[in-house]
């Protein structure tokens, strides 16, 4: 029996089907790359957006803390901030008189602005980078372990009933109290970071020390766009500890702050190949509306309980 071959049509026919599911298989391949691209952007927006969370979170969680003593009014030369520095006591950096010593607000914002609160302002630099819109908070506490006294730096001495700031390394009751580091922390959010001018970031100004304390000027999170800040207050003399309400830094009504909800916007470093559509997002007192654009985002937001609660006044 002769065999038979295929004749020309049939090869081409052939062909034909091959290349059809070729390109089938490219295009499948192609929409799972970017599907991945896609979920790779999203989560490391999503990791963005955590760190910055939970690096302010943890400063949340102590503000407010001062070592044995129970709270602030007795400690010596914690100050307004605003008011004269005692001597002794001055803090270098240039970010406004006091900051470091208002002891008495562990916990202090403004709202759309680079400030302490509504009626101090930030006058260290690099404020012309703060992103316009964005919130600033201010955080105090004592470091949650003890440490030794040392010259330059801005420590607490606390026993039960008292405590004192004092930078010169000289506690006055080394048996009787403890001493901590003063740790204060401005979060903001610059329109640039480090590495990349146009990016923004989370940054924060932390008190340091050295020869004498001072603010120093550091990047956290690159890619953070937007800090926004809501406080939850128990009104005063309702008998309870119950949160009435979720405010702007500025317009907090007087009373018990319990709690501080926190959002973080992060922004995408890298542009899409193409636009892609972004809805509409509602968070604090902002409201972005639905976009199209190249750049992802994502929303963050975390309530953190304080510890140690203090007066929204």
């Amino acid at each position: 029996m002769r065999a038979r071959g295929f004749t020309l049509l049939e090869l081409l026919v052939a062909m034909a089907l091959c290349l059809l599911m070729t390109a089938g298989s490219l295009q499948l391949l192609a929409r799972g790359r970017a599907a991945q691209r896609v979920s790779e952007s999203v989560a490391r927006l999503e990791e963005q957006a955590r760190a910055a969370l939970e690096v302010i979170g943890a400063d949340l969680r102590s503000a407010g803390y001062w070592g044995l003593v129970a709270g602030p009014v007795s400690i010596e030369g914690a100050t307004p901030a605003g008011g004269a520095e005692p001597s002794g006591l001055a803090v270098a950096g240039g970010c406004g008189n006091s900051l470091a010593l208002d002891l008495a607000r562990p916990v202090t914002a403004a709202n759309g602005r680079y400030a302490v609160d509504a009626g101090t302002s930030l006058d260290c630099l690099p404020n012309s980078r703060a992103v316009a819109g964005t919130d600033t908070l201010t955080l105090r506490s004592a470091t949650p372990e003890p440490t030794s006294a040392a010259a330059g730096r801005l420590q607490v001495e606390t026993t039960v009933a008292d405590g004192r700031l004092f930078a010169d390394g000289l506690p006055q009751w080394p048996q009787a109290a403890r001493v901590h580091d003063l740790q204060v922390g401005v979060y903001y959010v610059a329109s640039d970071s480090t590495g990349r001018r146009g990016l923004p970031s989370l940054r924060r100004k932390r008190l340091v020390g050295g020869q004498r304390p001072a603010f120093q000027d550091e990047e956290l999170v690159a890619g953070i766009g937007d800090l926004q800040v809501e406080l939850g207050v128990d009104s005063a003399g309702d008998g309870d500890h119950a949160i009435e309400g979720w405010h702007a830094p500025d317009s907090a009504p007087a009373g018990w702050l319990r709690a501080v909800r926190v959002h973080v916007l992060a922004v995408a470093d890298t542009a899409e190949t193409s636009s892609i559509a972004l809805p509409a997002l509602s968070y604090a007192d902002r409201s972005l509306p639905a976009t199209t654009e190249r750049h992802r985002r994502v929303l963050a937001s975390q309530t953190f309980q304080l510890r140690n609660a203090g007066s929204a006044d």
